[in-house]
């Protein structure tokens, strides 16, 4: 069996435990649900002057580019 060796330790010790973080959206430190709620259809938009993320369903000051498109008849 292979040995591993930290340092001079034979044995390595855990300095730091990280349990799971966040498991839902709301409990994010960025992101404000209070303000507007939660409904079906809201997204995350980011508030520049709160520096979080929020729900909402309106979008202001936003550029939708949907691209180039080609469309080509078929013959018939």
């Amino acid at each position: 069996m292979a040995r591993v060796r930290f340092g001079d330790q034979a044995s390595p010790q855990v300095s730091r435990v990280a349990l799971g973080g966040a498991a839902t959206l709301q409990n994010l430190g960025d992101v404000d649900v209070l303000t507007n709620g939660l409904q079906d259809g809201y997204i995350l938009i980011y508030n520049a002057a709160t520096s979080r993320f929020q729900s909402g369903n309106v979008l202001n000051n936003v550029t939708v580019n949907g691209g180039s498109f080609w469309w080509h008849q078929p013959s018939l």
